[in-house]
Parts: structure tokens; sequence; C-alpha cells
């Protein structure tokens, strides 16, 4: 497993700089480029006086409100403190021996199954950075625990719900558990082509992970959720972390986050569109580019190994993905932010690329 490292961290990389937080303009987190939606920050701030008491340690409103919204049974929903936290308690409540996992993946991943005692087991995309049919001959009575992140992190490329519907009757005769993040998968357009939500009662086998982090632009909030139709699952996600996890803003959040559809609707349109946008600027630079459908771009600059700090003096944070299982140091991922900030990208990218010792200092 590779070092540490995590993007979004704007508060450390504003004090190496000498900045101010609201200098820097961070493509390291994927996150809603219409940032923050009112009725959410409404919610918030109403539910202040709500915090004299503890929180619904069980989220039996918001689990309801969750069940409505994915056609699942309450019961088949547990809540977190973020899709981090989440992952933890997955680990650490089922305590896999051997995890197969197509890298390059979200660190996390192996963070935590690695603190949880697991060995991880890995399956190198190669070339086109896809899981491919010979994955399900990695799939042996060995491995406990399957994880798959669709669309992938850091790549924002798709797996077909055709093969993960293989790689799931595949796992269950291994009597492996498979888990599907789907938490960039509800920004993409054709959602409904790849979610495996319909399937959650069908497979016990399965587990879903979902976070309102990056399609509600509330990552300092910390809210998520797994589906898995096993009750002995839940259960064992639920006793591994502490009680009270999910504050009760957070759960007002959630609440008001599924009661207006409207919203994901407009950060869907607009991230199609700037995202076509990217895709034409970036593929006029030297760069190798992958045709992602998630809210991030994934590309690689041969030989170029700090590109991370030829955009600093522009102000611009970007994902150095060099901690990534089966990337080298030359690969990066950006988030689709809004016009402005995403042309401000591009002209920064070209002229990095240009004058690579530019002096630009960010105003």
């Amino acid at each position: 497993m590779k070092t540490d490292s995590h993007g979004g961290n704007i508060y450390k990389k504003a004090k190496e700089l000498g900045l101010s937080e609201s200098q820097l303009m961070d493509f390291s987190a994927n996150i809603s480029p219409l940032g923050l939606p009112g009725h959410m920050r409404k919610a918030m701030i109403d539910a202040i006086d709500g915090v004299i008491n503890y929180p619904d340690p069980e989220c039996m409103e918001l689990k309801e409100a969750i069940a409505l919204n994915d056609k699942v049974e309450p019961s088949h929903i547990t809540c977190g403190n973020g899709g981090a936290d989440l992952l933890y308690r997955l680990a650490f409540g089922l305590r896999p021996g051997k995890v197969l996992l197509p890298v390059p993946a979200f660190v996390e991943y192996e963070e935590a199954c690695t603190a949880a005692g697991a060995s991880m087991v890995y399956y190198p995309m190669q070339g086109d950075f896809q899981v491919h049919e010979d994955f399900l001959d990695m799939i042996t009575e060995e491995i406990e625990l399957i994880i798959l992140c669709n669309p992938n992190n850091p790549t924002g490329l798709l797996t077909p719900r055709k093969l993960i519907l293989s790689i799931l009757d595949r796992a269950k005769e291994m009597k492996a558990r498979v888990m599907v993040d789907e938490c960039f998968l509800e920004i993409c357009p054709d959602e409904a082509d790849y979610t495996l939500k319909p399937h959650a009662e069908e497979y016990e086998n399965l587990l879903i992970l979902k976070s309102f982090t990056k399609l509600y632009a509330i990552p300092g909030v910390r809210l998520g959720y797994i589906i898995s139709s096993d009750p002995a699952v839940i259960k064992k996600i639920d006793h591994a972390g502490q009680a009270w996890s999910v504050s009760y803003i957070a759960q007002q959040a959630g609440l008001a986050a599924l009661s207006c559809p409207q919203y994901k609707e407009a950060v869907i349109k607009e991230v199609a569109g700037e995202l076509s946008y990217m895709k034409k600027e970036l593929a006029a630079l030297p760069l190798k580019l992958c045709d992602g459908q998630a809210n991030y771009l994934f590309f690689r600059t041969p030989g170029i190994t700090d590109l991370d700090k030829r955009l600093e003096p522009f102000g611009i944070m970007i994902r150095n993905c060099s901690n990534y299982e089966n990337l080298g140091n030359d690969y990066w991922r950006v988030g689709v932010k809004s016009h402005p900030e995403n042309v401000k990208l591009i002209e920064a990218l070209s002229r990095c690329f240009c004058d690579p010792g530019n002096d630009n200092q960010t105003g």
C-alpha cells in the first residue's frame, strides 16, 4: 500500500503558500460546482436549536427518506459520518481476511481494510483502466470481500452493470461479499443504467456505499450510508462504530437534500456541460486524458512530475495521484468546478506547459 495522502486539504496548502483559503481554487476535491444548496443551508441553520439534544442514534427519519428515494427497505440502511467512517465500520465490522481490489482505486479502501487486519489482493487495471472478465478468475475461496468503485476513483470510468452482476454471482458462489462504491454515480447522467440499487434485495452479499458529500457539496458536514439486505451485515457495521456518529445537523441536511430533486438535476446538467468543455480543452494540451464520466477528470503528463507545484503560483490545487496503487508520479486528477474556475484552470495549465518556470502569483 502506498503512503497516506488525500485531496481537499485546503487548510494545509494555504498555510504552506502563505495564502488564505479563499485565495485557493481546490480542484483536488470533487464537489458539486453549484455549491451548497440554499434549502440545505436553511435546514442546517434551523437545526441549531436542536443540538441541545442527542441526535437520533438510529437516524430513523433519515433512513425512511433514503429508503423512499432509493426504493429499498429502511432496515437495509445504516448511516454514518461520511463515506470514510462507513468504510472503517465495514472493515472492522466484517474483518475480512483477504480483500480483492481493482487498482488504481480510492486509497481509503486499502487504509481501512489493512487497519482491520486484512491483506489486499490487487487486480491491476492495465492500459484502458477497466475491469474485464478475467477479474472473475481472481474471485477464489480465499477472497472474503471485493471492492468496486463505480465510477472508478480516480479515473472516472464506469463498469457495466452486467459485469458487476456477474461478479456478484461469482462472489456468491465463493461466499464473498461485494461492496460497490456509488458515491459519484448519482452525478452521472446515466446513473439509472449503472446503479446496483435495483438489485439490493436480490443479492444479500451486496453492499452499496453512498454519500451526500459530493452531490450536495457538504464535505464539512459528513454524511453517508450503506445499503445491504443482509441484517447481520447491517448489525456488524452499526456495532463497529460509536453511537451518535451522525449529528442532528447532518441528519437534517440529509432530509433537506432528499426533499429537492431539482437540485440534483441541475448539478447533473451543469457537470455534463463543464465536463464536455474541459475534455475539449484538455485534449489540446500535451497530456493523456482519460474519458471519465464523473465530476472529475484523470490524466497523465508523461515525464512531468511536478504539475501540482507548477500550479501553486496560480493558487490552484490538483490531486497528485502518485499514492494510488498501480500509478506513477505523473498522474493527476482535477475536479469539475464552475465555468469561470474551469477556465482559469485551463489557462493555468496552458501556461505551465508553455512556461514551466512561471512566477505568476494569485490575486
